[in-house]
């Protein structure tokens, strides 16, 4: 039996410093050189489409139960076909399938248009169309299906303002709108579904903070905010709603400044721009680096060179958390390198790829790819998360318990009586002041999102028990309390009248609850504090997003029945009609064409009717879906398309 006070907290998801006139005229005697040879730098921003990245500015988290440090590795692939350095670069993923693209550059010694792509799963090289002009420092960036190259120094001598699309599906080159002005060392970011952030870098007489912004869908440009201080050829990357610049130079210095930009969400053209940790691994300066996305981690820096000359080289491998405004030294890379391309993708099973295609070594052409590979966190999925407690091991994969005693353990018995099990905190039995952790991870939150979970609870008397539910936006520093559900005789929390045996729940005793969730939420604990309390059990935890609604029409159900999806095909969102002539618990999931699940759309309780879902698709990719609803005995299954 427990005795009045004791709380419990459940559950845990988890280089050189040279002085400014040598550097002076070092960088001078090399932009002199390079503009007549051809030889500059890229680090353009190796952003996966856009319908896969995160879209949120949240602190990065690590839930892989690895340490942070040097956890990937790298190996070596296959020799490149075109060996390449100074050209334009990113990466594209389809299912599970991810290429690197480089575009353009010296092949060996002279710009060119040559274009390649590497696929990722094969380890192979392909040749694509060549680029309709010849260019070197040319930035890169991929929206949906289609690559954007932008800039560089027409035919390895004059910054252009050409821009041009790749389509990769028809293997084709078209121009398009011309960005406002001539950049050269310039670097490309993809944003969402149709937006493009280009750092000018240089425009052949000055160095730039500006930020071009572009607008696929209406094939224009405008200006957003300006970096704080002017730079060229330093790393340029995203981690969701988040520009990162890091390091570069000007005419006379090179500099390890980390900046950040926070894109507004009611004008992306707004850009709030704040100062970072500086990079350990950069010195006192580096350019010609190269940064790419990093899943839940942010961002992955590699190589570089710590001065003006071409064969300072470096190896560096370090992460970058925008939100956490942390660097993380990583596994250094094979060969060191003054420039190169790169690409990052991820994969099935979360597993994420950096790839080195090519590059220069300070004396010759990097022929060998270079790939590290590590297994991050699970990336915030796109539509909803839930923990179910099917595993008949306790705690779940990913979960953790603490405390000197584990009073929570798996119990067989489901939410409305149904599925596989559940998660019983023993307070009937509880002696002494005991602790039991668990901090629940939630996808990033937009606001309006939803909690929900399934409890069953009776009180021993007539004690006033809780279950708190505190959230997070700093991944579990500090903790904000969402809700106190009260217990007691009538409280919510409450599904079973008082007993004074243990507490066993049966179908009709388990109880749904749904809470709104504050903007950015990434982190949900669950606290349960007894004053002299009976067993308490917790199914079917999920984050929903506000995009996937539901209603009832009140129509009396004839039938189980499931309707063909409408629109079909659809872009983005499209509904779904279900029957239920009887009461009873409902799923209804997306599946991809590999079987994979993208979503739970509906997994409660819902009473007899006729029930239209909403389903947002617009963070997925185009391709062939199915959509699954189980109800008791009935089971069916129906297709749809998403075209974008």
């Amino acid at each position: 039996m427990i005795l009045c006070g004791i709380q419990i907290t459940i559950f845990k998801r988890n280089g050189e410093n040279m002085t400014k006139k040598r550097q002076f005229l070092l960088l001078a005697v090399v932009l002199i050189t390079a503009i007549s040879v051809g030889f500059f730098s890229l680090s353009s921003d190796g952003n996966p489409t856009s319908t896969t990245a995160p879209n949120t500015n949240s602190p990065v988290i690590n839930t892989n139960n690895l340490p942070d440090a040097m956890v990937g590795a790298w190996t070596t692939g296959a020799t490149v076909t075109t060996q390449v350095y100074f050209g334009g670069s990113d990466s594209y993923r389809r299912n599970d399938t991810g290429w690197v693209f480089t575009v353009g550059g010296n092949t060996p010694t002279a710009a060119s248009g040559l274009s390649q792509r590497y696929n990722v799963n094969t380890n192979t090289y392909a040749a694509i169309a060549v680029l309709p002009y010849s260019t070197v420092v040319n930035g890169c960036a991929v929206l949906k299906d289609s690559l954007y190259t932008m800039g560089g120094y027409l035919n390895g001598s004059t910054p252009t303002t050409n821009f041009y699309k790749y389509d990769i599906n028809a293997n084709t080159w078209i121009a398009r709108a011309p960005m406002p002005g001539a950049a050269a060392f310039c670097k490309g970011v993809g944003y969402q579904d149709s937006l493009i952030y280009v750092a000018r870098g240089y425009d052949g007489s000055a160095v730039s903070g500006i930020i071009y912004l572009y607008n696929s869908n209406t094939n224009t440009w405008r200006t957003a905010t300006p970096m704080p201080v002017s730079r060229f050829g330093g790393a340029f990357s995203r981690s969701g709603d988040t520009l990162i610049y890091v390091g570069g130079a000007d005419l006379s210095l090179f500099y390890n400044t980390t900046y950040r930009g926070v894109i507004s969400q009611s004008d992306r053209s707004v850009i709030t721009w704040t100062t970072g940790a500086v990079c350990p691994g950069i010195g006192a300066g580096m350019y010609r680096m190269d940064a790419r996305p990093w899943g839940c981690k942010g961002i992955i820096l590699t190589g570089g060179s710590t001065g003006a000359a071409f064969t300072l080289t470096s190896n560096i491998c370090y992460t970058y958390s925008p939100g956490a405004n942390v660097w993380t030294v990583q596994a250094n890379k094979t060969t060191a390198w003054t420039a190169g391309q790169s690409g990052s993708v991820r994969l099935a099973g979360n597993i994420w790829k950096l790839v080195c295609v090519s590059g220069y070594n300070g004396t010759a052409a990097i022929t060998n790819t270079e790939i590290f590979t590590d297994t991050l966190c699970p990336a915030p999925p796109p539509t909803a998360w839930c923990q179910g407690f099917t595993d008949v091991t306790f705690p779940p994969t990913g979960w953790t318990l603490t405390g000197a005693a584990l009073l929570w353990s798996r119990n067989a018995v489901s939410g409305f009586g149904v599925g596989l099990g559940s998660a019983k905190a023993d307070f009937y039995n509880i002696t002494g002041n005991q602790q039991l952790n668990s901090i629940v991870m939630g996808a990033p939150s937009t606001g309006g999102d939803s909690l929900i979970f399934q409890n069953a609870y009776c009180t021993f008397a007539t004690e006033n028990d809780q279950l708190q539910i505190q959230t997070s936006t700093d991944g579990g520093t500090t903790w904000v309390p969402l809700v106190t559900l009260n217990g007691g005789v009538s409280g919510p929390l409450v599904t079973a009248p008082p007993q004074t045996a243990a507490f066993t729940p049966s179908a009709a005793q388990w109880k749904y609850q749904r809470l709104a969730l504050p903007v950015g939420v990434n982190r949900i604990q669950f606290n349960a504090i007894s004053a002299f309390g009976n067993n308490l059990y917790i199914d079917s935890i999920c984050y929903k997003p506000a995009v996937v609604g539901i209603s009832n029409n009140n129509t009396v159900a004839k039938e189980f029945s499931l309707s063909q999806n409408y629109p079909n095909p659809f872009n983005p969102t499209t509904n779904i009609k279900f029957g239920l002539p009887t009461s009873g618990n409902v799923k209804l999931v997306v599946f991809d064409v590999l079987g994979r699940e993208v979503t739970t759309l509906v997994n409660e309780f819902k009473t007899s009717g006729i029930y239209t879902v909403d389903f947002d698709a617009s963070m997925l990719s185009s391709g062939v879906y199915f959509y699954r609803i189980e109800s008791g005995n009935f089971v069916e299954t129906k297709k749809m398309l998403l075209v974008k």
